[in-house]
């Protein structure tokens, strides 16, 4: 296990024999991402990045490859960037590649929460005295605006250590990042300084946050109130940021599909992201809260894939604590699933496309070992006659009448997930309704999967005809071992029905809790409010909360073993229930965030209830006193 503590908690980094070097070479160690040189194709989008895991010489044996670049982001994890039609050439010219991760498209998941969820009284306790010190917040995200008063101190010097730009070419690359440039909490400073004086300070740092989105998370987590009515939950914390550059083969898709204006991101680069934040944590020797405010529904949903091994692997660090959001994709209708008992039987799923796509994708999950043979109706009614999925088979068909042409490529199973994976690629994809018959070869429980991309990328009314609303948690909420947050409204107390819901397709549970996610007033671009909602909203907010918890842990001594699974236990344990809803469940979770709850239970002075509901009787138990209520009489003590 590896270990991530302030300086005094140093000696528990024995991990690493090279501390020192560490702590006295932070700036050259944080964006040790890459040792090549940058790639000019990564904004090209005739070209297509991959996450992938490779084994031996990777970087020697990519730059021998004139239409491909890469560089590794881990021991194990690499970015690709390949010219489109040529990857089953490189994975014959680099052996090092070992596997190549599904592409997958991640969008933005937002559209005070302090009194709901019980922070404040937490942060104004005389004893506690919490409020984010010494915790650095790490974003993966739109950027941030580092003008915003919201981010500087009363002197004027910014709160962000940090800004990895990934969408700002370096005049003199650096041979330590694939792409985008660094600035450092004293050329902000500088700009700060310029910006006072009257001069243009996007001349030392040209980083904007164009967008709001980073910028907005930012301030619910950590607003230190300038303005009073917007203060953080962690306002004393500090800031690591990375700006994500945006995917350009998605983004011409996407207009192609007339879909403008949607900010789309590719794995490959948050997964290079978070690495960057999780280097800077080990060289400053801090506790880190990373937030990530994206997410994507096209996935395997059971936790297993490459990303869910690198963001548990992450989450495994000692005192960094990942947190995301189970995406606004809960009443989409861009789920669908099906269950076949015997060999032989079809079930079909129906999909309405509204209007012409010039490129549509999406995959089918055959749970393993399940198998399945997949026949394609197009609205005219031509078939494409049930095909037999084969071990790396490739099918191409042509729609006559649609003038639609259809790429199917069967993957028995996958190489990372162990599933029958089937991807259809859509050329001219024609309005109407689309029949995906699966029959089944091989029956254990006879499971399969089909998901989306999420709705902004698509059409307004393009949906399945008998929609799934669960497992529709984005990635990585479905990832065992991060802070996975879903989002309800404060107003009312009801869970929004956007908001992603659970299960994975797996042993475990998510959403591990839920946080007020609507109309939350937080700081925008320059300097302005904004009133912002989505489950992005509330993952900022237990951010905050996580921040304050690992300020009492590590910082100030209290639990020096936090990370990801421990404070999920925490969260879990203060979590308030409602009486009328059974525990865990995929909308709630395990409940509602409640910090003063968290410490209520530490300090053994709060009332643990639980109950059993049955058929014919509910139990009630708050701590030794214990209720049993017939079922006929329930109904009446809520009304």
């Amino acid at each position: 296990m590896k270990y991530l503590f302030t300086l005094k908690y140093i000696n528990l980094l024995s991990n690493y024999s090279n501390t020192s070097y560490y702590i006295n070479n932070i700036n050259s160690l944080v964006i040790a991402v890459t040792n090549l040189k940058q790639c000019n194709f990564y904004n090209n989008p005739d070209y297509y990045e991959y996450l992938i895991e490779y084994r031996g010489n990777f970087l020697e044996e990519i730059s021998k490859v004139s239409y491909a670049c890469g560089d590794t982001i881990t021991e194990k994890f690499a970015i690709i960037s390949v010219e489109a039609g040529k990857l089953d050439q490189l994975l014959k010219d680099v052996p090092s590649i070992i596997f190549v991760n599904f592409r997958s498209m991640f969008v933005l998941e937002a559209t005070s929460g302090e009194a709901t969820s019980n922070i404040e009284s937490i942060k104004n306790s005389p004893y506690l005295d919490l409020s984010g010190t010494g915790v650095l917040i790490g974003l993966v995200d739109t950027g941030i605006d580092y003008l915003n008063k919201e981010f500087t101190y009363e002197d004027g010097t910014t709160r962000i250590e940090s800004i990895w730009d990934q969408t700002i070419s370096n005049s003199t690359p650096d041979n330590n990042l694939f792409m985008g440039t660094t600035y450092s909490k004293e050329q902000i400073n500088t700009a700060l300084k310029a910006y006072a004086s009257g001069k243009d300070p996007y001349e030392i740092v040209p980083s904007k946050d164009t967008i709001g989105h980073g910028t907005n998370l930012a301030g619910i987590v950590g607003a230190r109130g300038f303005n009073k009515d917007i203060r953080g939950v962690a306002h004393d914390c500090n800031f690591v940021v990375v700006k994500l550059s945006e995917s350009a083969t998605y983004k011409r898709d996407l207009q192609l599909n007339g879909i403008l204006d949607v900010p789309v991101y590719n794995t490959a680069e948050i997964v290079a992201g978070l690495e960057y934040l999780k280097k800077f944590a080990i060289a400053s020797s801090k506790p880190m809260i990373i937030l990530i405010g994206l997410g994507c529904s096209d996935y395997s949903h059971d936790g297993i894939g490459l990303l869910a091994r690198y963001v548990n692997e992450l989450a495994s660090y000692r005192g960094l604590v990942v947190v995301t959001s189970t995406g606004n994709q809960g009443a989409a209708d861009l789920h669908a699933s099906g269950l076949a008992s015997n060999v032989g039987d079809i079930r079909t799923s129906e999909l309405r496309i509204e209007r012409l796509m010039q490129n549509f994708s999406f995959k089918i999950w055959v749970r393993r070992p399940n198998k399945f043979a997949l026949n394609v109706i197009s609205p005219s009614g031509q078939s494409s006659k049930f095909i037999t999925s084969k071990i790396n088979q490739v099918e191409k068909i042509k729609f006559v009448y649609e003038n639609t042409e259809l790429n199917i490529n069967f993957f028995v199973p996958d190489n990372n997930t162990g599933l029958q994976v089937i991807a259809l690629s859509f050329t001219n994809i024609t309005p109407g309704i689309w029949k995906f018959q699966l029959k089944a070869e091989y029956v254990t429980d006879g499971r399969f999967d089909m998901w989306l991309s999420p709705d902004i990328t698509l059409p307004e009314g393009t949906r399945f005809l008998l929609p799934d609303p669960l497992s529709t948690l984005t990635v990585p909420a479905a990832t065992k071992k991060i802070v996975s947050v879903g989002y309800y409204n404060s107003l009312n107390d009801t869970i929004v029905a956007q908001s992603g819901k659970g299960y994975p397709l797996s042993n475990f549970i998510k959403p591990d809790i839920v946080a007020p996610g609507v109309d939350i007033l937080t700081t925008g671009l320059n300097n302005k409010l904004a009133t912002i909602t989505g489950s992005s909203v509330a993952a900022a907010i237990v951010a905050g909360a996580c921040a304050l918890l690992v300020e009492w842990g590590i910082i100030k001594g209290n639990d020096s073993t936090m990370y990801s699974p421990k404070v999920i236990s925490y969260l879990i344990t203060g979590a308030t229930r409602k009486s009328t809803e059974t525990y865990p469940n995929p909308s709630w979770g395990y409940g509602k965030l409640d910090l003063e709850g968290i410490f209520n239970t530490l300090a053994g002075t709060r009332s643990i209830s639980t109950f059993y509901r049955g058929d014919t009787h509910t139990e009630y138990h708050f701590n030794k006193f214990f209720i049993r209520i017939p079922k006929e009489m329930e109904g009446n003590l809520y009304e």
